[in-house]
């Protein structure tokens, strides 16, 4: 058995000694082996949509960074494991997975596509807010990155990729308005006190949300001028469509006979064409109020409801 046990142990040895890369003592890197680095690209680095508090609090943000390889042979970036920061408070944070390929000496574009949200931090939504009257946003992306070269996987330490400011790049855009003409109705409070009830769709294509509000809004029917009325403040977010109600009071006696005439015949079941006209404002909390262009209006048929 002992000569057994000898005999296995010296063709280990043997096969130890056959085995690749054996007869390497030690390797050494002939130069130093440099981490993909990061430079930010302004022009693809801003704030893509911004709902205000009470219309979402939340903030989507894209920054664009140059990634280059400084290293004498090719590297393929494989992960980056980042935080966010708007000024100096961590916001987020994330993982990119990525097979981003590149060649020695050259670079390659990547974007961050960031989304969080702000509500409870009053002072951090005042400055983002500020990007939207031109005073820049600070940010940072802090994290660690994983790439490999033809022979080697690496993982660097946590460090600063990308800091800078950015402003936002859209303009508030104007709701597309409609009348919801199956919600709207006309109907007597009690027995003597006619309402209008005009029920409006607003669409917001734009990448800002904001409050939809109006002043003295004039109510027509049938072509007569019937009443006035505000609009409350509405809360309209980026790239979604909120429900207005607007209820309108007319005063009977006010009336011209031929207004008297489409009030009853719309209060009688008959469709009625209603339209409302007036100046709408968008307001962006905390930035500025804009002016909803005069060419709004809003037009449709309305009767009592008869079920």
């Amino acid at each position: 058995m002992a000569r057994l046990g000898l005999i296995a142990l010296l063709a280990a040895l043997l096969l130890a000694a056959c085995a690749p890369g054996t007869d390497i003592e030690s390797a050494e890197p002939l130069s130093t082996i440099l981490p993909p680095s990061f430079i930010l690209v302004p022009g693809l680095t801003s704030i893509e949509r911004f709902d205000p508090p009470g219309t979402g609090g939340g903030l989507e943000m894209v920054i664009g960074a140059q990634v280059a390889n400084a290293n004498a042979f090719p590297v393929r970036l494989t992960q980056i494991d980042y935080r966010i920061f708007l000024e100096n408070r961590q916001v987020g944070r994330g993982v990119v997975d990525t097979e981003l390929f590149l060649e020695a000496d050259a670079a390659s574009v990547l974007t961050f596509d960031i989304a969080t949200d702000l509500r409870g931090d009053t002072d951090l939504l005042r400055k983002v807010v500020g990007a939207f009257a031109d005073v820049p946003l600070a940010f940072r992306i802090d994290g660690t990155l994983d790439f490999s070269s033809l022979s080697y996987g690496f993982t660097t330490r946590r460090r600063v990729l990308l800091e800078g400011a950015m402003l936002a790049r859209q303009t508030v855009t104007a709701p597309s308005l409609r009348l919801d003409e199956q919600a709207s109705e006309v109907y007597l409070l009690g027995t003597d006190v006619p309402v209008v009830r005009a029920v409006v769709t607003a669409d917001n294509p734009g990448d800002i949300g904001y409050f939809l509000y109006g002043k003295d809004l004039e109510l027509s029917l049938g072509g007569e001028l019937l009443a006035l009325e505000d609009m409350l403040p509405v809360p309209v977010p980026a790239g979604a469509a909120s429900r207005i109600d607007i209820l309108f009071y007319p005063q009977v006696e006010g009336l011209s006979a031929a207004g008297r005439l489409a009030l009853e015949a719309a209060l009688q079941g008959i469709p009625t064409q209603l339209e409302i006209g007036g100046e709408l404002f968008m307001d962006v909390l905390g930035v500025d109020t804009f002016s909803v262009p005069d060419s709004w209006d809003v037009v449709g048929f309305v009767d009592a409801d008869q079920r």
